[in-house]
């Protein structure tokens, strides 16, 4: 056997184990796999989510005191501070009332009734130059347990006044016991005032009531009656 026979043999034995047959192109490349590109998508989804994460907690990290209402709050009741309380809550940015500033709104009115746990904020309230319409004026009246309804008024409520002397049943002026002063006025504040059950009420009367109504209060000479809720009182508080 030649040499160049020999060649060729040993040519395509080769050919044959690589397992290609002789003479033909080799087969066209696979295309590559996109497993890496997915895994580097799911990494950064991942990394976003950390983010996210790391972001709710750091704002729920920071939190603040501001001020809430401590118990219902009616409608034109005057403030006190024993109506504000304080909560700690997360800074977000909303509208409330930093806690420092309490001394701002004692001795404001509600524009509205706010429930007990309510965040506060400024449109809920009105200084007194704001709610008292012209031609109206406020006045305290105490009352004892006897010369009131069982349950006291409260912050909100529309009373009547009624004339009732305090010696003896006797006549003032032109009002005999009984007679209303007041047909229907607006509390806008309620205390205790000393003993035996006295309360003291602040109303909202018009000026050409509010001397009789100061004068009769002080010798003791008024009882209040609660209306219906649905009752309009004469003049009210300004809370638009």
């Amino acid at each position: 056997m030649s040499s160049t026979s020999l060649k060729a043999g040993a040519s395509g034995g080769r050919a044959a184990s690589n397992g290609t047959a002789p003479g033909r192109g080799r087969l066209p490349a696979a295309s590559r796999d996109r497993r890496p590109a997915l895994a580097a998508l799911a990494v950064l989804l991942i990394l976003v989510g950390a983010l996210g994460s790391a972001l709710v907690a750091f704002r729920s990290g920071s939190r603040v005191d501001v001020l809430v209402a401590r118990q219902d709050i009616q409608m034109g009741q005057l403030v006190s501070r024993e109506d504000l309380s304080t909560a700690r809550v997360a800074a977000d940015g909303g509208s409330t009332i930093d806690s420092t500033a309490i001394r701002n709104f004692v001795g404001t009115y509600a524009r509205g009734p706010i429930p007990q746990g309510t965040l506060l904020n400024n449109q809920m309230f009105l200084a007194v130059s704001e709610v008292v319409p012209e031609g109206a004026q406020e006045v305290g009246v105490v009352v004892d347990a006897g010369r009131r309804t069982t349950d006291r008024p409260e912050p909100g409520d529309v009373v009547s006044l009624v004339f009732v002397s305090g010696s003896g049943g006797q006549p003032v002026g032109n009002l005999s016991p009984g007679d209303v002063v007041v047909e229907s006025a607006r509390v806008t504040e309620v205390g205790s005032a000393g003993g035996s059950g006295a309360t003291s009420i602040t109303v909202l009367v018009s000026d050409s009531d509010a001397g009789t109504v100061a004068d009769l209060a002080s010798g003791n000479s008024l009882a209040v009656t609660v209306l219906p809720s649905s009752t309009e009182p004469l003049v009210d508080l300004a809370t638009e």
